[in-house]
């Protein structure tokens, strides 16, 4: 982050956002346990008391980092998530959803180095991520698997073990071909996500 850029001209509310970004991409190198109130000002270019003006406490700050990942594109790919399972289109549906995951984890790769700081030193932000975005989406999910059983278009199976088996299989692919590079799908993202669909909905047929 440019230091300019939380400098005096900006707006309190430009200031405080521009302290959200560089927050996130400090926490996503070092963690948040390396990541202090002393390096956070020095990357904004402001002493810590002006950080205090903005937030009080370090939760506020974690709170803000949740609620500027939901502004990007989270809350549109869950509404688009409820309408397609309201349509009964179990392809568009997961195709939709594989496709979020993938969009959101490469426009947005702080976002998982965020999640696993914070699970691996759990931190209180893990728990937050956790209620705010997988809890959210998984409900989605396991409801339309439930859905599409009753309708007897799947196989009866356990709804919330296959929601976190789809969107693991999905994670894996993003995670080695976006975050380590490793390309160990030498396919399209398109010709993969249709696959890993194709795949999955297969396997829940009804006989």
């Amino acid at each position: 982050m440019d230091t300019k850029l939380v400098s005096a001209k900006l707006s309190k509310a430009d200031r405080r956002k521009a302290i959200v970004d560089t927050a996130a991409q400090l926490f996503a190198e070092v963690g948040f346990r390396g990541g202090t109130t002393r390096e956070l000002a020095k990357r904004c270019g402001v002493s810590e008391p002006v950080l205090y003006e903005h937030f009080q406490t370090k939760s506020e700050l974690y709170a803000a980092i949740i609620d500027a990942s939901s502004q990007h594109g989270f809350e549109e790919g869950r509404e688009a998530l409820e309408r397609l399972a309201a349509g009964h289109d179990a392809n568009a549906f997961f195709t939709r959803l594989a496709n979020m995951i993938v969009e959101f984890q490469a426009k947005h790769p702080n976002y998982l180095r965020l999640i696993l700081f914070s699970a691996l030193e759990k931190h209180e932000l893990s728990e937050h991520f956790f209620e705010c975005h997988g809890q959210v989406i998984h409900r989605i999910v396991t409801g339309f698997i439930k859905q599409q059983t009753t309708l007897g278009a799947f196989r009866p199976v356990d709804a919330a073990l296959v929601a976190r088996g789809f969107m693991g299989m999905v994670l894996h692919y993003s995670l080695f071909d976006q975050h380590f590079g490793f390309k160990l799908v030498r396919a399209s993202r398109k010709r993969a996500i249709d696959s890993m669909v194709d795949v999955f909905l297969h396997g829940l047929k009804a006989k």
